[in-house]
């Protein structure tokens, strides 16, 4: 076995076409990907997670006006 065999290096153009599909079939619409990046899960702590989900979900995506 190699030893990157579990490790990713880069992002490539299908993983992102994936990415883009399963997205869009969620939302029901489009999108368009802007940034990807693998995230180390031995580098992630709590202040950092919550501070991404704070911002994940201050992005109303259903934005309806009367």
């Amino acid at each position: 076995m190699e030893e990157n065999a579990g490790k990713h290096e880069e992002i490539t153009p299908e993983l992102l076409m994936v990415m883009s599909a399963s997205i869009a079939a969620y939302l029901g619409r489009t999108v368009r990907i802007r940034k990807a990046r693998f995230v180390d899960p031995m580098q992630v702590n709590a202040w950092g997670q919550s501070s991404r989900v704070v911002l994940q979900a201050s992005h109303n995506l259903n934005v309806r006006r009367s």
